[in-house]
């Protein structure tokens, strides 16, 4: 099976949350998936920058705790770190204000973020194998997969 084409369908598919359902309103399983699938698609297209200052840029204070919890530490790391570099606390909830805040950021944080985007993309952990079996440790949130 194609693990990496099974999360797609899935993330398109009524079994999970993403997009249907505001991401503070689902459930905790729910939204470590919503959070891992829209900061991964995201960051590989636009980087953290884009991630943050975007329309999924609300699920970024989650992503580092979603990731720990399906044990992709190493990338939980490297989203902390990009959270760090800026905002001190926490990224604002609100899409306008994230913008204005990325847009403000100095030379230094974002080389920082430009960085951390590479460091990413070297893939420290493998996001898709420890998504599935997330996902499949949850049959009754996800539905059952299949056999591979």
């Amino acid at each position: 099976m194609d693990r990496n084409a099974f999360l797609i369908a899935l993330s398109e598919s009524d079994r999970t949350l993403l997009g249907r359902v505001e991401f503070v309103e689902q459930p905790r399983e729910q939204q470590v998936f919503s959070a891992i699938w829209a900061m991964e698609s995201q960051v590989n297209n636009g980087g953290f920058a884009q991630y943050f200052s975007g329309a999924d840029g609300h699920t970024a204070n989650f992503a580092a705790t979603a990731l720990r919890l399906i044990g992709a530490d190493r990338c939980a790391d490297i989203v902390s770190r990009a959270l760090r570099a800026v905002a001190a606390d926490a990224l604002p909830e609100d899409q306008p204000t994230r913008e204005r805040l990325v847009d403000a950021l100095d030379a230094r944080a974002k080389a920082a973020l430009e960085s951390l985007d590479q460091e990413f993309f070297g893939y420290p952990d493998n996001l898709t194998n420890l998504l599935f079996e997330y996902v499949r440790s949850k049959p009754q949130m996800f539905g059952a997969v299949p056999n591979e």
